[in-house]
């Protein structure tokens, strides 16, 4: 009986010991993958030094869609990061403007930004980093990618290379340095982004809704120019959302916003050929300067005020 017990009594130890084993080394293994890209990484301290020193007079914020689309420049700031909501454009837009200098704000007008996973999110502490530096703590404690830590996990163990890919992009980031092919179950990609995509049930009497006329009606009221910006996309996705009486209730909602704040709304969600996404909605990284010019042009930078 006692030798059953303490048998037992190994095993479980041997079993807990394992288990904690393999948790250090997974966590080892994620840390390692975070550092290896955060150099490349859109949110890292070149970010960070754009948003609390850039001095371009104008400045575009937003999600993937923004910060994959823009190139900073002369005139432009692009403060766009994946992934960030409604609230977090507003937070940031505040303390850029509350900075000075700025003499017109490019604002998203996606669908996207009043999704469910959007509406949803948590995201406070995102603010909270560009005050503080976490190059020096581990990479697994930055809310910058907290969100995406049980996808990069399953992909580092599904495929260590990445470990030691020099090249290779963060998970939550839409621009890919390699000529990368279309997935070989694109319309199934396209389907499963716009379902995500998609603005939940009466989201025009949803707080974020009231926010974001706020947001455009406060920006001119201190005299700054608006820009709205819906931010290309493929036609395969295009055509999926236009199936669907939320994205046009949204483009209603933008164009209504646009009109009655008297700015611009520029719209380039097809402004691109079909053929060359190999994301369903975020561009090529090659179209980034033309996509740029195009935006410029239309927002009507340097005649606005």
């Amino acid at each position: 009986m006692n030798s059953s017990i303490s048998n037992s009594r190994r095993f479980t130890f041997i079993a807990f010991g394992g288990g904690i084993v393999l948790l250090v080394i997974m966590l080892v293994v994620l840390e390692l993958f975070l550092r290896s890209q955060v150099s490349s990484d859109a949110n890292s301290q070149e970010y960070r030094a754009r948003f609390l020193h850039g001095e371009a007079p104008w400045t575009a914020f937003g999600d993937s869609h923004v910060e994959g689309a823009l190139l900073s420049g002369d005139w432009l700031d692009n403060l766009g990061q994946a992934s960030d909501n409604l609230n977090t454009i507003i937070a940031k837009v505040s303390l850029r403007v509350e900075r000075g200098g700025v003499q017109g704000v490019i604002i998203p007008a996606d669908p996207q930004l009043f999704s469910f996973y959007r509406v949803s999110a948590e995201q406070e502490d995102r603010i909270k980093v560009l005050n503080k530096d976490y190059s020096e703590s581990l990479m697994l404690f930055d809310p910058r990618y907290r969100p995406y830590l049980g996808r990069t996990l399953w992909s580092v163990l599904s495929n260590p290379s990445l470990l030691w890919s020099s090249n290779s992009e963060p998970e939550n980031t839409q621009v890919q340095s390699a000529e990368p092919t279309r997935p070989r179950d694109w319309l199934k990609s396209v389907t499963i982004r716009v379902q995500l995509h998609t603005p939940v049930a009466n989201f025009s009497k949803t707080d974020d809704a009231k926010a974001y006329r706020q947001l455009i009606t406060g920006l001119r009221a201190q005299g700054i120019d608006v820009c709205m910006v819906r931010y290309p996309v493929s036609k395969d996705y295009l055509t999926v959302s236009r199936s669907i009486a939320a994205f046009s209730e949204v483009e209603k909602f933008f164009a209504d916003v646009a009109a009655s704040n008297e700015v611009l709304l520029v719209d380039v969600s097809s402004l691109l050929p079909g053929e060359i996404f190999i994301d369903p909605d975020h561009i090529p990284a090659s179209q980034r300067e033309y996509v740029t010019n195009v935006v410029k042009e239309r927002c009507a930078v340097n005649q606005l005020n």
